[in-house]
């Protein structure tokens, strides 16, 4: 789910509940405001293409510290090994979609966020993106109450100003707003987002996220950010209420290991291209752009 999401996920649930058809609700009517025409305005007046970069398992080894935390928690053993699926209670130890909620909000509530350390490679890789002539925007789904610890720690592991701005699309309300030091929370997806940025690029450790930025028209060129478990299938669901565990799942399943039988491969044909680690990275960046992609 990443640990960023859990009011996201809630707040589409009641979105769900009170317009069963999914639409026509104030997130899909939440219109641009100032604050990201005011950022739109500043990048016209720079000749620097847009990357946008996710933060979470991007940048910074989120899910590696949400399991330390879980395991000394929860007496439990869990390993990145166990992160099958994107949304975390789809995969061992979790528990139910309410208990794994409940669980994310104990995490929030600690200071384990701010001594996760950053993916290795990252701090090298962005810095040669911004020598490459790139303008790095995060985009990342982090909520608004999350915003100065996330500030913080990128300004504790990256040299100041080599981000441009940092948008967040996890947030509960309804248009955009602004916060402190160039943070803008933005209800769009991600893909909505590097449309308005004119992004050139997107980078993201999420799969689901991946598939909706190529499937976008016009498509997003993306980068599916590392080989690991949970992005090598979809994390799929219709109706949170009707979700259960892993173990109730397995349960239901008498034992098979299902999720072994849905590592999907990507779409051929579309702009998505799936990177191991910041080298190949950099290395996919300055191709595309001797060869005039981006």
């Amino acid at each position: 789910m990443s640990a960023a999401q859990s009011d996201l996920v809630v707040n589409l649930a009641h979105e769900k509940e009170q317009h069963p058809s999914g639409t026509n609700t104030p997130r899909h009517q939440a219109k641009a405001g100032a604050a990201l025409e005011e950022l739109l305005a500043q990048f016209e007046h720079t000749d620097e293409p847009v990357i946008a970069v996710d933060m979470d398992d991007v940048l910074s080894q989120t899910n590696f510290v949400v399991a330390k935390w879980h395991n000394e928690a929860y007496g439990t053993n869990m390993g990145l090994e166990h992160f099958y699926y994107y949304h975390y209670w789809q995969n061992p130890f979790w528990g139910t979609p309410e208990e794994t909620f409940q669980k994310v909000e104990e995490f929030w509530k600690t200071n384990w966020i701010e001594i996760v350390p950053p993916v290795p490679g990252a701090v090298e890789g962005v810095q040669k993106l911004r020598d490459l002539g790139f303008r790095l925007v995060i985009v990342t789904a982090r909520q608004r109450r999350e915003m100065e610890r996330a500030h913080k720690w990128l300004d504790d592991h990256f040299p100041k100003g080599t981000f441009a701005s940092m948008i967040c699309t996890g947030q509960s309300q309804e248009t955009l707003g602004e916060t402190p030091d160039n943070v803008l929370t933005v209800k769009l997806s991600k893909a909505g987002v590097c449309h308005r940025l004119k992004a050139k690029l997107m980078i993201d450790d999420s799969l689901e996220n991946c598939l909706k930025c190529v499937h976008a028209d016009p498509p997003v060129p993306t980068l599916l950010f590392g080989d690991n478990a949970w992005n090598q299938r979809e994390s799929k669901y219709t109706d949170i209420k009707a979700e259960v565990s892993f173990d109730q799942k397995l349960k239901k399943e008498g034992g098979r290991e299902f999720w072994k039988e849905e590592v999907v491969e990507l779409p051929k044909g579309a702009p998505l291209t799936r990177v191991k680690g910041w080298d190949e990275v950099v290395a996919y960046v300055e191709a595309a752009k001797k060869d005039g992609k981006i």
